[in-house]
Formats: structure tokens, sequence, C-alpha cells
């Protein structure tokens, strides 16, 4: 009796498993295509939400009747486009943060809130400053003109995403050094308080990937190292004035760029 029952269950998941191959290769799609659908499916629902992890690799060969190599296709077109991102040895993760960045310059809090997080900062370290030849050169200043440096930890919805230094002339802004910037957009305070038409600005940018350590890996990832996007870029206004240099780490997990050019 148990030996029959045994074959009855057997042929029920075989019957069951039949119908579910059938499916999808009545699927006009291929099936990479059908993996790509699914797992944007589960992120627009916020079944997968950001920073948590997608089904393992078998388990979605499992669910589509799949290779691996297949799988890895699909997941490699979405890392691609910056929806997901791998960690080594713990599997494949939502990305927190997808930023459309374009070369008109707009500030971190205006992009954050363009995204719909919260924006917020911790200030490192604010005040007069020495700068180096490059800076000086950036920003075509004077060898004895004062420079006020600025370094902040920005945050996303509490979240450590970027370190981001900046040098701009206290000789064309002075009084920059009387300004909470924990709490204050720096692009506000140059438009509102010193007058600076931000519209028609932009920037001329680097970007490379690098890796972090010390007390900048620490405060961005917790941890003792990790890979960061650099972006070093100068800002120029509408009459093709420099009116600062940023040199920014931005968390390499959390941040995509898509630049529109």
């Amino acid at each position: 009796m148990q030996k029959q029952l045994y074959n009855v269950i057997i042929l029920y998941r075989q019957e069951i498993r039949s119908r579910e191959l059938s499916e999808l290769k009545s699927n006009a799609q291929p099936i990479f295509r059908q993996i790509i659908e699914r797992i944007n499916a589960g992120i627009d629902s916020g079944e997968f939400a950001r920073g948590d992890a997608i089904p393992s690799e078998p388990e979605l060969c499992r669910q589509f009747s799949t290779t691996r190599m297949t799988v890895r296709r699909a997941i490699d077109a979405l890392v691609n486009e910056g929806k997901l991102f791998r960690v080594q040895g713990k599997g494949t993760f939502v990305s927190q943060f997808e930023l459309d960045k374009t070369y008109q310059k707009q500030g971190f809090t205006s992009n954050m809130l363009s995204l719909g997080v919260h924006p917020s900062s911790a200030v490192m370290c604010a005040g007069q400053c020495e700068a180096g030849r490059e800076v000086r050169e950036s920003l075509e200043m004077g060898d004895d003109e004062p420079v006020f440096c600025l370094k902040r930890l920005r945050l996303a919805d509490d979240s450590p995403i970027a370190i981001e230094r900046v040098w701009i002339s206290l000789k064309r802004f002075p009084r920059l050094t009387e300004f909470d910037f924990s709490t204050q957009s720096l692009y506000e305070v140059l438009h509102q308080e010193f007058g600076l038409d931000l519209n028609n600005s932009y920037s001329r940018q680097r970007v490379n990937a690098v890796s972090v350590n010390g007390e900048d890996a620490q405060a961005l990832f917790g941890a003792k190292r990790g890979v960061a996007l650099r972006i070093r870029n100068v800002d120029y206004d509408k009459a093709h004035r420099p009116f600062a240099m940023a040199d920014t780490l931005y968390h390499g997990a959390k941040y995509t760029l898509d630049v529109v050019i």
C-alpha cells in the first residue's frame, strides 16, 4: 500500500513538473528574459527590497528548469544595469540606489530628494585649510588665496553612501566657515547667500574605482576596507568660471552612476 501511495505521489509531481515546463516553453520569450522580468517584477513589487538578496542561482535554475549559465546571463544583465550587485561568497543583492546623473550640476541633496530618500550629512571637518597645486590650478586661484575645505559623510535614509571633500575659494565666497553644513546644502548656501547662479552650470568629472581603507573605509563601509566609485570634479558657473572642486568616494554597492551626455 505504501509503495502504491509513493508511486502516486511521484506521478503527481511529474505531472506538475511537466505542466510547469510546458508553460515555460509556451512563453515566446527566451528563458533568460523571463528570469530578468521575474526579478524586475520582484523589485518593483517590493518582494525583493533594496539591499535584500534575490533567490540563489541554484534556486533560479530549479524555478526555470534551466542551466546556471542562463541564470548567470540574466543576473549579469541586471548587474550591468546597476539593479543588482554581487558579494563574493554571499550572493546577489538588490542595489540600494540608482542615480541618473547628468552633467548639469545638481547637488547631493537634490539628487537624493529626487529619488524619494531623505538626505543627511555628518561633517567630518570644515574650515580654512591648505590646498595643493591641483586644487589651486583647477579653481584658478593664487598661491596666497584662502581656501575653504569641507569633508562630509553623506547619508541616504541614514545609510552611509558617500564621503565628499570640497574645496572653494574663501576670497570669492567669504563667511563659508559660519554655516553648519551638517544641516544646510552647500549649493543652496552658494546660491542664496552669495548669489551664485546655478542655472546652466556644469561639471567636468573623472571617474574610477578605488580601494578604500582606514578612517574613510570605517565611516563608509563599517569595515577595514572596501571598494568605492571615486568621482573627482570641478564645477563651473554659466560664465565658465570654476567655483568648486570635489573629490567624492561613493559606496560601490549602493551607488550606480548613469551618465547622460
